[in-house]
């Protein structure tokens, strides 16, 4: 299970390094960014090809603003999203079941897509920001950022049939001000209530906040070095103590 985390979605790259290592995927599931790399995951990417796609991410570099033509469409200039997406989606096919989760606006909900309904929209439909990156409409309905409401849906796993869960959660303390009031708000408004799964969760989770909002925003090659690396590392500790226990 793979969280929301924008930039630092190059952690997971990480994780996938020591997890491709010793354990089995037979089920993947993500929102936000975690749903790109948790597509190029179920399609067996090799660990150090999806590395090397977090290494060479120049366009999101450079953050640039624009005057949306609607509200749909965002602020930023972010047509290296879209292109992004589609290579991923077209660059690979699940081997294993496979899950996304979007926000749906009217009604407001979480919802989760699963296997041959997803298209490349529903990846990059689950990486929208309100206001900043561009939604997509499937069936009438809009549809924005998988994590808004929780960055790692846990209930999705349980929804699947997942007996065992390892859960990455880039964002324990979101680094947007006052985002952790608001899903919460967002939950409570929407009537979605998540509780505890009963399966067992191994948590795969930095132990500090990764950077700043600008980091969580903008590309940089050092920071998703310095991340890939961390991701292993915090990946073999959480595994080694699940051992223990």
């Amino acid at each position: 299970m793979l969280s929301a985390g924008a930039m630092y979605g190059s952690y997971q790259a990480g994780v996938w390094q020591a997890l491709a290592e010793r354990e089995p995927v037979d089920l993947v599931i993500g929102a936000s960014v975690g749903s790109l790399n948790g597509w190029a995951i179920a399609g067996g990417i090799r660990p150090q090809e999806l590395a090397d796609r977090w290494l060479h991410l120049e366009p999101a570099g450079r953050f640039r603003l624009r005057w949306p033509q609607g509200l749909r469409s965002g602020f930023l200039d972010a047509g290296y999203l879209a292109e992004w997406v589609q290579d991923i989606f077209a660059a690979y096919r699940p081997r294993c079941r496979y899950g996304a989760v979007l926000t749906r606006l009217r009604p407001f909900r979480p919802e989760l897509f699963t296997d041959d309904d997803i298209t490349w929209h529903h990846l990059a439909g689950s990486c929208a920001m309100p206001f900043l990156y561009p939604h997509y409409q499937f069936d009438g309905v809009t549809y924005t950022d998988g994590g808004l409401m929780q960055a790692l849906p846990l209930w999705a796993a349980e929804r699947m049939g997942c007996e065992r869960i390892i859960a990455v959660n880039l964002v324990p303390q979101p680094p947007i001000p006052g985002a952790r009031h608001m899903s919460r708000w967002m939950r409570r408004v929407s009537g979605h209530h998540t509780k505890e799964p009963q399966q067992k969760v191994i948590r795969i989770t930095p132990p500090a906040p990764l950077g700043t909002m600008r980091d969580f925003m903008i590309w940089q090659r050092g920071n998703a070095e310095r991340w890939i690396e961390q991701g292993y590392r915090d990946t073999e500790r959480a595994l080694a103590a699940s051992l223990n226990r």
